[in-house]
């Protein structure tokens, strides 16, 4: 063979080899794969999944979004996050599988198996994380009489599938000056806790606590902590409604008594909250009552209304009215106290 001809040769195998390895490439470029059970396919990146819808983005069409109950298979080329019913989560490639079923991929920590796709939750959920606000409120007054308010609150809540992790604490703190006589008006704070575990999407039981103190009603301390159950009517971005029900233990020590009361007492509370105008406008409301079981006459009461305007995207002002009640309070104290409070807060 002459000269030219052995480089033409060469020059062939080298563009079969190349066009081969091209070939085996092509699969991989195509990104991860879904199967729909009409027979059509489309790929791209699977991002997430979740309440029956599933979305891929594709180069062509951007983010699609499709209906799970139309999917037959799919395939990744990466690994990712399989929820599954009972709150297990599998992190792994899978394979296209028969219809209703992917296929996990070898060499990850679960060995090749078909997983159905009805026992799938969600896709590549985002991680749990805390919400809540923070309220900053106060008063000033300068004239004969001289007054100043301050007061913090903060709300935390963290919500999961399975349960959720609620806190709420507050500080109040003002004084006033008549004829160069120094009065201390509000000194009052709280921690309140709770605990919801869901037993289903909507029927939950909860764990509770609450510890508070005010100096100008001489409660040294108040703890009201406790069990009991609760239902969750509405749970929705424009809308949030649940009743609760359970047993509570009230501990109050007073200042002016030699000792602490303590007894027994069923509870029951409901939250609310709704918003309008583009969820420009926020309306709340929390009661939770304390009756003793001792006594039908002894009970206390403890309960917020108020509304929210956003200001911005993540600030807003608030106003907001509390009145808590106890039937049986320290000798010369008055039974109700009443609080308003105009502030700016944040959410985060």
């Amino acid at each position: 063979m002459s000269g030219n001809g052995r480089e033409r040769g060469w020059g062939v195998a080298l563009a079969l080899t190349a066009g081969l390895a091209l070939a085996a490439l092509v699969p991989a470029a195509h990104g991860d794969e879904i199967v729909f059970k009409n027979g059509d396919r489309i790929t791209g990146t699977i991002k997430t999944a979740d309440g029956g819808q599933m979305t891929i983005s594709t180069p062509n069409l951007g983010d699609v979004t499709v209906d799970m109950k139309n999917v037959s298979t799919f395939a990744t080329d990466e690994p990712i996050s399989l929820q599954m019913e009972d709150g297990t989560v599998i992190h792994q490639k899978v394979n296209v599988g028969q219809d209703g079923q992917v296929i996990t991929a070898p060499g990850g920590t679960i060995a090749p198996q078909p997983i159905p796709l009805a026992k799938v939750q969600k896709i590549n959920p985002p991680p749990v994380l805390w919400t809540g606000s923070l309220v900053i409120n106060g008063m000033l007054a300068r004239a004969n009489t001289s007054s100043e308010q301050l007061g913090i609150a903060l709300q935390a809540v963290r919500r999961s599938d399975i349960d959720r992790i609620s806190a709420d604490a507050g500080y109040v703190y003002g004084q006033q000056k008549v004829n160069g006589v120094t009065t201390v008006t509000e000194d009052n704070w709280f921690l309140d806790g709770k605990y919801d575990y869901f037993l289903s999407k909507q029927f939950y039981a909860n764990a509770f606590g609450r510890v508070e103190k005010d100096r100008i009603l001489d409660l040294d301390l108040r703890l009201t902590p406790g069990a009991g159950v609760g239902y969750q009517w509405f749970e929705r971005e424009d809308l949030n409604l649940d009743t609760e029900a359970g047993v509570a233990w009230v501990y109050e020590d007073f200042t002016t008594l030699p000792s602490p009361r303590e007894q027994v007492s069923l509870r029951g509370a409901y939250h609310v909250d709704a918003t309008f105008l583009d969820a420009k406008l926020r309306l709340f409301n929390d009661v939770q009552v304390f009756p003793s079981v001792q006594s039908v006459r002894n009970f206390l009461f403890i309960g917020d209304v108020g509304g929210r305007v956003m200001l911005t995207h993540t600030m807003f002002s608030e106003l907001k009215a509390e009145l808590d009640y106890d039937s049986e309070p320290a000798p010369g104290s008055s039974r109700t106290s009443t609080k308003y409070t105009l502030g700016v807060g944040w959410t985060f």
